[in-house]
């Protein structure tokens, strides 16, 4: 089978947020759909619950979300792993005890009590390009009433995180961001954003020969690790760059179009 499949990172890799980039360049919108219509596949990879209006011009034929939790192909779902109600309150009991603030999101809502906490804003401004108070979230819940494929909770010190993640080790898959912004996305045991995408491309007959992959931050490495070409970003992370099997140029220059370029003669 001669078609090619490539899976995209979104924060770092398609856009920039903290830089002002809000959208991907035209150049890289070119080549995803000039690619695209060669019978080619491209799907987004991401931690994100949902894929962003930044990226809603491009019409992906698939969508990996929640690092791999949510799976989506040609409008068909293929995986949607939730929490259920033990391990809901498992996590909020845990997060109580150091002063995690946790945002659970799935595909029909939203459930945070701590909006206006500088983290949660911090992290919408990193997100989203904005800190406006969301109107669509659930601030008041009951453990029952949260559907959640994940939940992304903010610390005061990488202390608190780390101990937070050895409480939880054993029944969750954690991402953990021990810098900057202090956080870990939480996730039901199961698929990583590699696997997933293992998963899916080994679901639609694709040689691994075949099979592309761009990103820039920790929760990339594994997926670059299963692919033939692993291509790191030139501003993603040196443990990123280690690991995969080319570094292209930065998100804000162009550096998926450059490897298109390189490879597709797009």
């Amino acid at each position: 089978m001669n078609t090619k499949i490539a899976f995209f990172d979104i924060d770092g890799t398609l856009v920039n947020v903290p830089n002002g980039m809000l959208h991907p360049t035209d150049e890289t919108i070119r080549v995803l759909n000039e690619f695209k219509n060669q019978g080619n596949k491209i799907v987004i990879a991401t931690a994100r619950g949902e894929v962003p209006e930044s990226v809603a011009n491009i019409e992906f034929d698939g969508y990996i979300c929640n690092d791999g939790h949510y799976i989506r192909f040609n409008n068909e779902i293929l995986i949607d792993e939730q929490f259920d109600n033990g391990m809901v309150q498992k996590q909020l009991d845990v997060y109580a005890k150091y002063n995690g603030r946790s945002m659970f999101n799935g595909r029909g809502g939203a459930w945070c009590s701590f909006l206006d906490d500088e983290l949660v804003i911090k992290h919408r401004a990193m997100f989203q390009g904005t800190t406006e108070r969301p109107t669509d979230v659930n601030e008041v819940f009951k453990t029952s009433d949260v559907k959640a494929v994940s939940c992304c909770v903010l610390f005061d010190s990488a202390a608190q995180l780390w101990a937070a993640y050895h409480e939880l080790e054993d029944e969750f898959t954690m991402i953990p961001y021990d810098t900057g912004l202090i956080r870990m996305d939480v996730y039901c045991k199961g698929f990583t954003k590699g696997t997933a995408c293992e998963y899916l491309y080994q679901k639609l007959g694709i040689d691994y020969e075949n099979t592309y992959a761009f990103g820039d931050g920790i929760n990339d490495v594994e997926m670059l690790q299963l692919v033939k070409h692993g291509i790191a970003m030139g501003n993603a992370i040196p443990k990123l760059k280690s690991v995969a099997s080319e570094i292209t140029d930065s998100v804000d220059n162009d550096g998926i179009a450059q490897s298109f370029k390189k490879h597709f003669n797009i």
